[in-house]
């Protein structure tokens, strides 16, 4: 019995022996060096090969500043301009605050503020404000909307607007039984330093309008601006006959494309800086040419200029072309001094004075010779004196 029972327990029980023991501890040394070295090789792996940065989201946006932050910009815009006109010695007391409008970007508040600028040469303002504000306040930008006010923004975002106030031409006599308004125009202005004194002392707003490449042109700019004449650009054009009959340095031409035309429009503006308006010298081929007038009165439109239609040419598309872009413009009804001979320049002058009592308004032209000169000192002893002379802004726009 005895003997029984010992062999059925040893038939029911699974004890290992030695040899299946050695088995499971090499199995176990193996798996631990596995892990090992796989440790080790994935921190290699990971030094020679790490994980790419997530890609950048393409519509990403430079996030507005923060409500002290762009506090603290407009500050420094304001510094920037009042360091500006310091350099320029402008009258810092004569800067007024003209308006402040409270306006929302997003869920910021901010104040829109419009200021007057004292009396000063916007251009070299301008010039100096920019490299004040580059060095302030690199995030800004000015604009020019026109050419007697900017804008300011800070990071797109519109923060002022400056209005710039421009050279105050001599009041006009208040005449309550007033006929008739002429406005006379002198082109070729900007060689002849000694005429433009004597015009500029005549009692009557007599306009300039300066070649942008003249001699003296500075100079005669100066004497404009003094005398608070109103300034025009005499913008070279092509006329029939070219190049054998020549309108000057940078003359539009029609074989230009609108860009290059753009071009030299706009480095007369700054040749003739100051400037309200535009006037054709010669151009009787460009002002027939239509393409060629809408991107030249496009570019004036732009700055804020006006046209002046010289009318060398009675196929003339100024007029039109103007006022499809909506822009203001007139146009010469007498040229003075085709005959440079004082007795013929005071019979145009009557003609004039005539068109003006007729029609409400009339525009002349003339040219800075002493014949011109002499007849319009004594024309203005002898005109009807209803008939007033007058500047070009103050007659109505076609």
């Amino acid at each position: 019995m005895t003997t029984h029972k010992d062999k059925k327990d040893q038939a029911g029980t699974s004890r290992p022996g030695p040899s299946s023991s050695k088995r499971r501890g090499n199995a176990q040394a193996w798996i631990a060096l596995a892990v090992i070295f796989g440790l080790v090789g994935g921190f290699f792996l990971g030094r020679m090969f790490p994980p790419s940065p997530p890609p950048l989201m393409e519509n990403a946006t430079k996030p507005a500043p923060s409500a002290g932050e762009l506090e603290h910009r407009v500050g420094l815009v304001e510094e920037a301009l009042h360091r500006a006109l310091k350099a320029q010695q402008a009258d810092l007391a004569a800067l007024q605050v003209v308006s402040t409008e409270p306006r929302e970007h997003g869920k910021q508040q901010y104040t829109f503020t419009t200021l007057r600028l004292p009396q000063v040469d916007s251009r070299a303002l301008h010039d100096r404000f920019v490299k004040e504000l580059a060095s302030l306040v690199p995030s800004a930008k000015l604009t020019r909307v026109g050419p007697e006010s900017w804008d300011i923004s800070i990071d797109g975002l519109p923060t002022h607007r400056l209005n710039i106030p421009s050279e105050a031409p001599r009041p006009e006599p208040q005449v309550k039984a007033a006929k008739g308004r002429l406005a006379i125009v002198i082109d070729d202005m900007g060689e002849d330093v000694a005429i433009a004194r004597e015009l500029a002392q005549l009692d009557a707003p007599v306009a300039f309008s300066i070649w942008p490449d003249s001699g003296h042109r500075e100079d005669v700019l100066k004497i404009a601006k003094s005398s608070g004449r109103e300034i025009l650009i005499h913008l070279p054009m092509q006329p029939k006959g070219y190049p054998k009959v020549a309108p000057g340095p940078h003359p539009l031409l029609v074989t230009m494309n609108a860009e290059e035309i753009k071009a030299e429009v706009m480095r007369a503006v700054k040749r003739v800086h100051g400037a309200i308006g535009v006037n054709n010298h010669m151009g009787s081929q460009f002002t027939e040419y239509p393409a060629g007038m809408h991107a030249a009165l496009a570019a004036m439109h732009t700055e804020g200029l006006f046209f002046l239609d010289s009318r060398t040419t009675a196929r003339t598309v100024g007029v039109v072309e103007a006022k499809r872009l909506g822009m203001r413009v007139q146009q010469r009804d007498v040229f003075l001094d085709n005959d440079q001979n004082a007795a013929a320049i005071l019979k145009q002058l009557r003609q004039a004075e005539n068109i003006a009592k007729e029609r409400g308004h009339a525009i002349a032209i003339g040219h800075p010779h002493k014949e011109t000169l002499a007849a319009i000192k004594r024309w203005l002893k002898e005109k009807d004196p209803a008939v007033h002379v007058v500047t070009l802004t103050s007659l109505p726009s076609l």
